[in-house]
């Protein structure tokens, strides 16, 4: 039977997203009945989401969706438990929607408005698990002396015990359980139970039902603070105060989603759920009470079932698109033509209203029709007319989006049309036309003829790996019949761990002073951020008798900390510290001051505003370099943790896990690779890690990242990272296969703009890092020449050309001697890119060719995308038979082959390496090849323009 796609399968239709650059996640164990979201917080307000979208851009033309938002007759049911994430019941007011279900839906009158489901109570019943409240534990330690109070005080509730004469500790532990309690004389505390414990002095209380806090069930009991006081001031309890722990709500829960009786949970309005554009479900961090630790999470979601006729349909056989390089298009106006992710690589843009494009086509039966184009904040409204009627105007405007679409524009008869489009306005704004596409629409999924040779590379910088659930990536590939070794790149920007150095948080810190003051006065605090100085959280607490500045201090914080989300506070004594929960600067300006009608406290500081935060450790980098900039901009102060264990971050090792075996599933091999980018690698010289101009610059790459060095330093994290993944693959049932790919000098060298002379200055090749320098000085007795461009005469440069490929060897040869130790039979490969390395100098020192040898090397890959992309097949011809003159049989020979521009020869370029006889030939990459909409192989026999089926 044919395979088809339903909606909201999670292992066909949904994606994941993070907040970046701190967080990271990614799904995995995705199925039709289930998926798995799981990675790392690593700051307080970290989030992921889980998204469906109808306007899907990641499968290939002929196996994407037909947009369709109709879900009105779908019942979505699932269940779900999670860890280390903000619980569904949390009574936290949410910072991100992590609360609800955000439905993106339009109504009638075109209007798109995001509507919010709340997920608890509205969707959800807890079935797995039970309710544990939570509990703190006090502990007497002195009696403040017959006659005078001591006691205990939970969210503005004081319970005391008046010593009596022969009164033991255990007595007076017993007396303020019994005042927390209650009895026949005392009205105890409605929402809490305290119990001594079995030593006699220490006291537990315990959050419990029917009291006014019923919103503290569970892991919301967590953050409340009890505090002990004593008449005088007496010290008498072992810690002033202690926080809750070990409330727990049940562990996993029922959510079903009925699509025809939805409403929005702040508004009350009737959702219209056929005309849905986006879902997402989002989690966020768990509120931590203090500065806050980086932790793992994990969603797991089962027994995912959707109900209702959701059958997608995709443009089946027959269908076809005129692409805007199409001779058929006319255009009329100032079009510009771009490359890049669009169909066919190529769209063509306007920003001049009244500009048109025409297209007349003939269809010999009944069809749909669509118009590829692109939603943005500046997008333009187009007007379209078929065959001279007007159709309600298309608004391509998106605020804070940017997304390529198919827009329908109805069904038409066999026949010839004509269809104009025009930009409506207004001046400025873009109206991008990628395609028409003409579709006759099958709810059955085409098949692929198997290519063996062939396969696809995948990349986890990019969303269609990193985004997809790892079982989605594996399935595409598989269903467009690649069946070749995939080379998959684990990416320079996610897989690891980072740490922020030198980050500080904003805070203030005030000492509390009593004021002369009759009765119980109310102390108020006023907590408001910068942007919104004038509508502040308040929080009150009234003094009692026995309260002194330390006290007051205990319940101020123990009342901040309960589920404020600005800040968290500590006591020490008088004094009391508010730190902001963001990072760095973005906690300064925070405002923490006593309101104007605060009573019987002074703060003994004139600051009323946190200040002191600082981002992270500067980059010693110049920032009038743009590549610098983007670095910096994107690393926003994170550097990579080269000492964790593992190195491999949570969400990469599950996702890398389950594709591997997914993989392995469809009988299709594969190989992990790894280059020496990081986009997080600290660059400084302290640190040691990069690669170095001669003015001690580091090589900063437009990835953006750093190239490594080959030291013992950047040695030693890479080869646990080596380890790590060949553990996953095993893990997976794999023979581990690992790649070094691009790992080299960076090939070209630094050039500065010289004013006064109008030219590029050549400051010089990458071989100055401390520790290049020290082993060169070692081998031969002086320093390094300085070799200023990638051009200069091997000759004048024997030592150094002798001397760099040995340290390239050497550290290959130890990661794969690592790889082989732990791991027998584990395979090698190098990546070579023979276009970066076309000079003389660059082929002597970026191939070490007493260790990359067909002895030492399962495979050399060779790649050169700059040859493609000058349209060079002589040059392209000579980088693939690199590996053949350097002694490598066919069977350990492979070949990459950029195929970002249609307009390219790459698809020849594909036949001749086939031809060849080579192991595998693997096209870069799968997210081009479907952005792209390329058609099956053989590709030689392929024009622009295609009919499908």
């Amino acid at each position: 039977m044919p395979e088809q796609i339903s909606k909201l399968t999670p292992d066909r239709d949904l994606q994941c997203y993070f907040l970046t650059p701190s967080a990271v996640a990614a799904m995995s164990e995705a199925s039709a009945s289930g998926f798995t979201v799981s990675g790392k917080w690593r700051q307080q307000f970290d989030w992921c989401v889980v998204e469906w979208n109808r306007d899907n851009v990641f499968e290939h033309p002929a196996l994407r969706y037909l947009p369709d938002g109709d879900l009105s007759g779908l019942t979505l049911s699932y269940q779900e438990s999670r860890a280390s994430c903000i619980p569904i019941e949390s009574n936290l007011d949410p910072v991100v929607d992590w609360n609800n279900l955000r439905v993106w839906a339009t109504d009638d009158t075109g209007v798109e408005t995001l509507h919010h489901v709340n997920l608890w109570p509205s969707c959800a019943t807890p079935i797995a698990g039970d309710y544990v409240a939570a509990s703190g534990t006090m502990v007497l330690t002195a009696s403040p002396g017959v006659g005078n109070r001591v006691g205990l005080a939970l969210l503005e509730n004081h319970h005391y015990y008046v010593v009596q004469e022969t009164d033991t500790l255990t007595d007076i532990a017993q007396g303020v359980a019994t005042a927390i309690n209650g009895n026949s004389e005392i009205v105890g505390n409605p929402d809490f139970s305290a119990t001594v414990l079995s030593d006699g002095v220490s006291i537990q209380i315990t959050w419990k039902s029917g009291g006014v806090y019923p919103e503290l069930r569970g892991a919301n009991g967590n953050r409340i603070t009890v505090y002990g006081f004593a008449q005088n001031g007496a010290t008498c309890w072992q810690e002033p105060a202690v926080m809750f722990n070990g409330g727990q709500f049940p562990s996993t829960y029922q959510i079903t989603v009925d699509f025809a009786n939805l409403t929005d949970s702040n508004t009350s309005a009737r959702i219209p759920t056929n005309r849905v554009r986006k879902l997402r479900w989002t989690w966020m961090a768990d509120m931590q009470p203090g500065a806050y630790e980086q932790s793992e999470f994990h969603v797991a979601i089962s027994n995912w079932t959707v109900t209702g006729n959701g059958v997608y349909s995709v443009a089946g056989p027959g269908s076809r698109r005129i692409e805007d390089t199409d001779t058929s298009v006319v255009y009329n106006g100032a079009w510009a033509l771009s490359t890049g992710n669009y169909s066919a690589s190529k769209i063509h843009s306007t920003s001049e209203p009244n500009d048109t494009c025409t297209i007349t086509y003939t269809e010999t039966a009944e069809h749909e029709l669509y118009l590829g184009t692109r939603l943005l904040a500046a997008g333009a409204t187009v007007n379209v007319s078929i065959d001279g009627q007007a159709l309600t105007p298309i608004s391509l405007l998106l605020s804070g989006e940017d997304v390529l679409v198919r827009s329908p524009l109805g069904s038409y008869a066999a026949g010839t049309h004509t269809v104009q489009l025009t930009h409506g306005g207004p001046a400025g704004n873009s109206f991008y036309f990628d395609f028409l596409e003409i579709a006759y629409p099958s709810t059955d999924l085409p098949d692929f003829e198997p290519q063996t040779q062939l396969s696809l590379a995948t990349d986890w910088d990019t969303y269609h790996s990193q985004s997809l659930p790892a079982e989605r990536t594996a399935w595409l590939i598989n269903k467009l019949g690649f069946q070749g070794r995939v080379n998959h790149y684990t990416g320079a920007l996610w897989f690891y761990e980072l740490v922020r150095t030198g980050t500080v948080y904003a805070s203030l810190t005030v000492t509390l002073t009593a004021l002369i003051y009759t009765g119980s006065p109310t102390v108020i605090l006023d907590i408001a951020s910068p942007d919104s100085p004038n509508t502040p959280t308040q929080i009150k607490h009234l003094v009692l008798l026995d309260d002194t500045p330390s006290t007051v201090a205990e319940a101020l914080a123990g009342l901040i900390n309960i589920g404020t989300n600005l800040i968290w506070a500590s006591a020490n004594g008088d004094q009391l510290t508010f730190t902001a929960r963001a990072m760095g600067g973005d906690g300064n300006g925070i405002i923490v001051q006593l309101d104007p009608i605060s009573e019987g406290y002074s703060f003994g500081s004139a600051s009323t505003t946190l200040g002191g935060g600082i981002d992270g450790a500067p980059y010693d980098l110049d920032t009038t370099n743009s590549l610098n900039s983007t670095l910096i901009g994107a690393a926003d102060y994170w550097r990579t943790d080269l000492t964790a264990a593992p190195r491999i971050n949570r969400a990469a090792r599950d996702w890398h896990t389950a594709y591997f075996t997914a993989l392995k599933g469809y009988g299709i091999d594969a190989v992990a690779s790894f280059s020496t980018e990081l986009m997080n690698g600290d660059p400084s010289a302290t640190v040691g890690i990069a690669q170095v101009y001669p003015d001690n610059t580091p090589v900063v790459l437009n990835t953006p990242s750093i190239q490594t060095n080959f030291s013992p330093i950047s040695l030693t994290f890479w080869t646990q990272v080596y380890l790590d993944m060949a553990t996953i693959q095993s893990n997976a049932g794999m023979t581990p296969y690992l790649q070094s790919g691009e790992v080299q000098w960076w090939y070209f060298q630094k050039q500065v703009w010289d004013a006064s002379t109008g030219t590029n200055v050549n400051i010089g090749m990458p071989f100055y890092d401390a520790y290049t320098q020290q082993q060169f000085l070692n081998t031969y007795g002086v320093a390094m020449q300085v070799i200023t461009s990638n051009e200069v005469d091997p000759s004048n440069y024997p030592n150094e050309t002798a001397f760099l490929p040995t340290l390239i060897g050497a550290y290959t040869a130890a990661i794969r001697t690592a790889l082989q130790s732990e791991f027998p039979g584990c395979r090698f490969e190098v990546l070579y890119p023979t276009d970066t390395n076309d000079t003389s100098f660059n082929q002597l020192i970026n191939f070490p060719s007493t260790d990359w040898t067909p002895t030492n090397l399962n495979c050399l890959k060779t790649e050169s995308f700059t040859f493609t992309g000058d349209y060079n097949l002589d040059q392209s011809s000579y980088s693939m038979s690199v590996s053949a003159a350097k002694g490598f049989p066919n069977t350990q020979r492979s070949h990459l082959v950029g195929i970002s521009d249609a307009w390219t020869a790459w698809m020849k370029e594909i036949d001749l390496a086939q031809s060849q006889g080579m192991e595998s030939v693997v096209l870069f990459a799968l997210d081009q090849y479907c952005l792209d909409g390329y058609g099956s192989p053989p590709f030689v026999k392929l024009v622009h323009s295609v009919r499908q089926g």
